[in-house]
């Protein structure tokens, strides 16, 4: 017992504290700060003075070209035109500002952003004052400061007086999670180049726009540049790989693509080279006058790959700018532009996970549909080309000031340390290539229109959240489809060629992802082409039903073992292995049943009797349907009865004694100790529609990547529990457990707003974002709850508060092995314990955590749950007694006649999960029935080990 061994040792010692060396973390931190920019080049190693003199004495002021006028004064009348729209990415700016939308700003909440900031800049009266903090890399700040200054010059005496405080960083640096609770409210203000899910601050276009000190020109002239540059090789005579360069070094996930290169082994169709090291390609550079960094000179292949580095990279626009398709790894950070663009309209989304394969798929896809892939390279350029002119970005800015200023409740101030800066006292102060950016995007005359284009209003939230799901819907079937290509390779069977035989048919299924999108004539001509009819999630299929095959042919006929789990089939069923199941038994839960199921000659019928909670009768129903269609013919005929519910109904004490032969046999969720019935996997394996929780084999994948992204060891170390509270007294006891300004238990427990949720699509709720905690709190609600399977999916150590109720698998799992067992009666200080024993031995506790979350990837896949209801349904149709029939009152369901009259979610999770091929192989081969003697050592050595426990924590 090793780790009850630990308990004792960390009750004799206390923990001790281990300094680490600072200049090793400054050393690690410098040489992640090579250069993060793909397909540029390395950065030169300038000493950079002081950028900000105070005003000259003397200097040329900025002119106006109009009479009498100063360079606060708008020239009114003098140039008049009617506004145009802005580009839709400009309603973002009011998500960016939503934290602070019902409190407005206050001078707290910028002064708390100070820590973080580089400079706080302040306008008044037309005129800009910089307070600087500390330096960032290279000159963003003075570059990001210029181009403010040429927002004024665009629009003098239009921008209203304002103060901010700016971080010229990469990564962004206020966390969600550190403003939650008591300061919930009133989160810190700042303004950045990039954001992320899990912080608050706000997006501003970032300094590359105005060219970078390697040699980069300002945006505008770049530009043009490939916009000429695109007209020198035609698309289909690019070179037909996938194209990358830039400094694998700076991130795992960069040192991770480069894997995909070209070998003597293997071909992944990319084409990936290092930037040639830092201070020898400077040199080489300059000397050739970076002739072989002209970004307009690298549109030469026919795909292009967007990777981040340390983080975000102002690569992102010079990639999509050429023709070339983009395959945009998936970014974790996004810009004030990018989230606005569409996967498979403006780029191919690329898995962090799965880059090599997704980027060969996307490669042979493209290569064997040229007309569309150059079409989904054309968007993105497109969208660059029109929406990200300089006039746009200065009309992002102008709008994001109007808007951050209307929340300010203090007037702004000049701060004593702040110096006036001006066009002409920032240019006086530079030389060679830096001055010569300044003068190439210097602002020489106000803009044409009195006022920029005219702002969108902002997103409402079905809107919004329909946006999401559309972008969500696009990258999963393209997933979807990677998959079916790569099993089908690997199987050497010709499903996805097949699939893809056409491009109208594959713009076909993309139709089908993008429910409710609005398409541009080119896509609505390609959708127009005919063909075989689809099923929903893109493989072929004949259009009547009974052309599926009835019988199951595998060409494998091998069997693999079954999870160890699948011997509690046998014990759910022993009550009736003596006596059988009779008719009678079947119809005494009746009573009890949402509906009966049938299944006769590979038919399904049903008869509903009362409507279940939501939708769990459909997806249940649909579940079998899906069996069926794995192994035709395989399943027996059968007639069963099933409850819905997340309590078991059927007492064992009301079926003792005379009763003791006449149980009722029916299938529900879970089961109890006192309780009776046959537990089968529950709904949300095919999607809960209702709340927005996807399929479990889609869920379970996102949920294995977002361990990825933070390792454990950089997790909050606490125990984290979102859910809603008042569903059960056990979950009102807990939330007793939150910190308070009194005590801290080392639980982060936060209360579900199930209304305010639903409204939002439950945006915020997404499973495969929680990873992010050392621990997960697992507490049952009025009954048994589903997501034990999603807590104990993260690699956090599950905190089990002891439940009452089991499902399939669960019974399986081994306390301090799997997850660690905490005391209905004491959860405060077993969860402060758990937390604190964790936190000193994180070997230990990350051992236990990534046990739990490999039992849930590997015993838990489909195929399992599949061959689970198999095995189950197979062994209770041998006990049948009776030979099933259909009832009157009974409908013959099936994938079909059940997905068509569904909308929205609904119909997207059954196309997600629908089986369009039988099993290639057999079900896995059920494990014998436990033998009393080790099923009853199996259950004592768990109770064992949490006696223990409790004797060494003192629980009692």
């Amino acid at each position: 017992m090793s780790f009850i061994n630990a308990f004792r040792a960390m009750k004799r010692t206390s923990a001790s504290t281990i300094l680490f060396l600072f200049f090793i973390v400054l050393l690690a931190g410098a040489l992640c700060f090579w250069i993060d920019i793909s397909g540029i080049i390395a950065v030169p190693l300038i000493s950079l003075r002081n950028h900000f003199p105070g005003r000259p004495k003397t200097s040329t002021e900025f002119s106006l070209n109009c009479s009498d006028q100063s360079v606060t004064t708008s020239c009114v009348g003098a140039r008049e035109s009617t506004a145009t729209a802005c580009p839709d990415f400009f309603r973002w700016i009011h998500e960016d500002l939503r934290p602070w939308k019902n409190t407005g700003i206050s001078r707290d909440m910028l002064e708390r952003a100070k820590k973080h900031a580089h400079f706080r800049l302040v306008i008044v009266e037309g005129k800009a004052y910089v307070e600087q903090y500390s330096k960032p890399y290279q000159t963003r700040d003075v570059f990001t400061i210029w181009g403010i200054l040429q927002l004024l010059n665009l629009y003098p005496g239009k921008i209203p007086d304002l103060e901010l405080m700016f971080r010229c960083g990469d990564k962004t640096v206020i966390q969600k999670y550190d403003i939650q609770g008591s300061v919930a409210t009133s989160p810190p203000v700042l303004f950045q180049y990039c954001g992320h899910s899990s912080t608050s601050n706000i997006v501003f276009p970032d300094w590359t726009f105005w060219g970078a000190e390697i040699n980069i020109k300002p945006w505008e002239i770049v530009l043009e540049g490939m916009v000429e540059g695109n007209k020198k090789i035609k698309w289909q005579d690019r070179e037909p790989y996938a194209y990358w360069r830039g400094n694998p070094h700076v991130s795992p996930g960069r040192e991770d693509l480069m894997k995909c290169n070209v070998s003597d082994k293997y071909d992944w169709l990319a084409r990936l080279y290092e930037q040639a090291s830092l201070l020898g390609h400077i040199l080489q550079e300059r000397k050739q006058g970076y002739k072989h960094s002209k970004l307009e000179d690298q549109c030469t292949h026919r795909y292009k790959i967007y990777i981040e580095g340390n983080s975000w990279s102002v690569s992102e626009k010079y990639i999509l700018a050429c023709d070339s398709m983009a395959l945009l790894v998936k970014p974790e950070y996004y810009d004030f532009f990018s989230r606005s663009m569409q996967p498979m309209l403006h780029f191919w989304p690329i898995r962090t996970s799965n880059k090599c394969r997704d980027i060969k798929f996307a490669v042979e896809w493209g290569n064997n549909h040229s007309v569309d892939a150059q079409a989904i390279g054309k968007a993105g350029s497109k969208f660059i080309q029109d929406n990200l002119k300089m006039e746009y970005v200065y009309g992002y800015m102008f709008h994001l000031f109007k808007e951050y200023v209307k929340l300010l409740k203090f007037k702004p101030k000049i701060p004593a340390g702040a110096v006036e800066i001006s066009s002409e006292s920032m240019a006086s102060s530079l030389d060679g290539l830096r001055e010569m950016l300044f003068v190439e995007s210097m602002v020489k005359s106000p803009g044409e229109a009195p006022v920029p284009c005219t702002a969108p209003p902002p997103y409402d939230t079905r809107t919004l959240q329909d946006l999401f799901q559309r972008k969500e819907d696009a990258r999963r079937q393209v997933e979807m489809w990677g998959d079916e290509y790569w099993e089908d390779f690997n199987k050497k069977q010709n499903g996805v060629r097949q699939v893809f035989s056409s491009s109208s048919s594959w713009f076909y299924y993309l139709e089908l992802a993008f429910i409710g999108l609005s398409i541009t004539p080119l896509f609505e001509k390609i959708f127009s082409g005919k063909g075989h009819k689809k099923s929903l999630n893109g493989s072929m299929e004949q259009s009547r039903v009974s052309d599926y095959p009835v019988i199951s042919k595998p060409n494998n006929l091998s069997s693999t073992a079954c999870p160890e789990y699948f011997r509690w089939i046998h014990e759910d069923l022993r009550i009736w292995k003596s006596t059988g199941i009779s008719r009678a038994m079947v119809e005494r839960a009746k009573d009890y049943a949402n509906f009966r199921l049938v299944i006769l000659k590979g038919k399904i019928y049903v008869e509903k009797y009362k409507k279940s909670f939501h939708t769990r009768d459909v997806f249940t129903i649909w579940g079998i349907s899906q069996l069926l269609r794995l192994y035709p013919g395989k399943v027996p005929d059968l007639e069963l009865m099933f409850w819905c519910e997340d309590r078991p109904v059927i007492l064992k004490k009301d079926y003792q004694g005379t009763n003791a032969t006449s149980s009722p046999s029916i299938f529900q969720y879970c089961g109890h100790e006192d309780a009776l019935g046959i537990v089968f996997p529950d709904w949300t394996f095919w999607g809960w529609a209702e709340t927005n929780v996807r399929p479990w084999k889609i869920l379970s994948r996102d949920l294995k990547e977002a361990n990825k992204r933070t390792e454990w060891k950089d997790r909050i170390p606490y125990a984290y529990w979102r859910g809603n509270p008042n569903v059960a007294a056990s979950r009102r006891q807990l939330m007793l457990c939150n910190v308070s300004d009194k005590y801290d238990w080392n639980a982060r427990l936060y209360k579900q707003a199930s209304y305010i949720e639903s409204e939002q699509g439950y945006e915020h709720s997404k499973l495969e974002e929680q990873c992010t905690h050392r621990y997960k709190i697992y507490v049952e609600g009025r009954g048994w709850s589903v997501s034990d399977k999603y807590i104990l999916a993260c690699d956090s150590m599950t905190l089990f508060v002891k439940p009452e109720y089991y499902d399939f698998f669960i019974r399986s799992m081994v306390p301090l092995q799997h997850y660690w067992p905490v005391s209905a009666r004491n959860k405060c200080r077993d969860i402060k314990f758990a937390v604190e024993w964790g936190n000193n031995h994180t070997d230990k506790a990350q051992a236990i955590g990534k046990a739990g979350s490999k039992f849930i990837q590997e015993n838990l896949k489909m195929e399992h749950v599949y061959d689970y209801m198999f095995h189950l349904l197979t062994k209770y149709s041998e006990l049948l007694k009776f030979k099933p029939r259909i009832p009157e009152g009974a409908v013959e369901v099936s994938s079909e006649s059940m997905a068509r009259p569904r909308r929205g979610l609904w119909k997207k999770f059954m196309a997600e999960t629908q089986v369009n091929f039988p099993s290639d192989t057999l079900p896995c081969t059920m494990p014998p029935p436990y033998e009393s003697r080790t099923l009853e050592a199996f259950i004592e050595s768990k109770e064992n080990v949490i006696r223990q426990l409790r004797e060494e924590i003192n629980w009692e």
